[in-house]
């Protein structure tokens, strides 16, 4: 089972993304080999010195690598990209003093007290500084390109990822409706034979219309308001009351149902199907909780629910992963997904800058 369970996550968009960052780095291993030969080369001093120019060498490969790695691994992509870009001009001053330092130590302290000798004459720290400040600036700025180069084909890449999936995803449904004429012409037909007979089922089966038409119209758009998002919600709602009439209990809060906001469609309900799917709806001291607020630029969606002990089936399906991956390519730094299990309650929260 953990074969093939290997396998298919081998096939999946993350994992051909952290195949494509895994050869990232093997260009950078290779690129600073390439670097470190050509160094020992070109200052190549043979004789009695050659030992001397192999340690100062390697001294200030140490201080440029790790230099590098600092800005490239942590103040371009933790802060750069992020609404805390700020953040990374003073770590940048601190990171070229970082530079300065490393080399500093491992040259004129550790080198005169093991091998007695060192890089410079006079090995006061102002003058070293002054000196080494414009290569910790090299370093630091070769770190800033390499990270712009490969973020913009790292976004080049998940694009046509997104564009693979969704076309995918396009033929998919559209090979597996039925002919959407046929079915409203349907619905509306069940709707008005059922008018006459149950007033409640006709209902029923309007929404049910109304949510399928919603699916089949929206799902090529990029953004829809929240009030179609949700009246699809709300009517997914209705639909489970009116089957489950008495045992089925969702307390649905919406705080102002008129925010200026769009959203991806589609973004919201598969949360609600995983609360209903495996929750416990039929309590009426522990309904269902579904919340939806907009503070300041940030929407805001919750929902709680006590989680089915019963439930033989425990497989999420593909939703909620489908919902986290288009995120990720959708509201990039711009949302927050908090799924945890706590004393017998499933809660979710998201919350998407919009």
């Amino acid at each position: 089972m953990d074969h093939w369970c290997n396998i298919l996550t081998h096939f999946t968009p993350l994992a051909y993304l952290h195949s494509m960052a895994n050869k990232r780095y093997y260009w950078h291993a290779l690129i600073w080999t390439i670097y470190v030969i050509y160094q020992l080369n070109d200052f190549y001093v043979p004789g009695d010195q050659q030992f001397k120019f192999i340690a100062l060498c390697m001294s200030y490969m140490t201080a440029a690598i790790l230099t590098f790695y600092l800005f490239y691994g942590f103040i371009w992509q933790r802060f750069l990209g992020t609404s805390r870009y700020w953040i990374s001009a003073p770590l940048s001053l601190l990171g070229l003093l970082f530079f300065i330092i490393i080399r500093y130590v491992l040259e004129e302290v550790i080198y005169e007290y093991l091998f007695g000798f060192g890089n410079y004459v006079h090995d006061d720290f102002i003058p070293y500084a002054i000196d080494n400040i414009w290569r910790a600036i090299f370093y630091a700025s070769f770190s800033l390109i390499v990270y712009l180069l490969e973020r913009r084909q790292m976004m080049q890449t998940e694009m046509m990822q997104l564009n693979s999936e969704k076309s995918a995803a396009e033929m998919s449904f559209l090979r597996s409706q039925l002919n959407p004429h046929f079915l409203f012409n349907t619905l509306s037909f069940l709707h008005t034979k059922a008018m006459k007979v149950d007033p409640e089922l006709s209902d029923t089966i309007l929404k049910l219309s109304d949510m399928l038409r919603y699916s089949i119209q929206h799902s090529d758009k990029k953004l829809v308001s929240i009030e179609s998002e949700i009246k699809l919600l709300k009517n997914y709602v209705s639909i489970f009351e009116n089957r489950f009439k008495g045992k089925f209990f969702v307390d649905f809060i919406v705080e102002d149902a008129t925010f200026p906001v769009h959203i991806e469609p589609l973004l919201l309900i598969p949360f609600v199907e995983n609360m209903f799917k495996h929750g416990v709806m039929n309590d009426a001291s522990h309904p269902g909780k579904i919340s939806l607020q907009y503070e300041g630029r940030n929407l805001k969606f919750i929902c709680t629910n006590m989680i089915n002990t019963y439930q033989k089936d425990e497989k999420s399906g593909i939703g909620l992963d489908n919902v986290r991956r288009r995120l990720v390519l959708s509201y990039p730094n711009k949302h927050a997904l908090v799924i945890r299990k706590e004393n017998g309650i499933f809660y979710t929260s998201l919350t998407v800058q919009v």
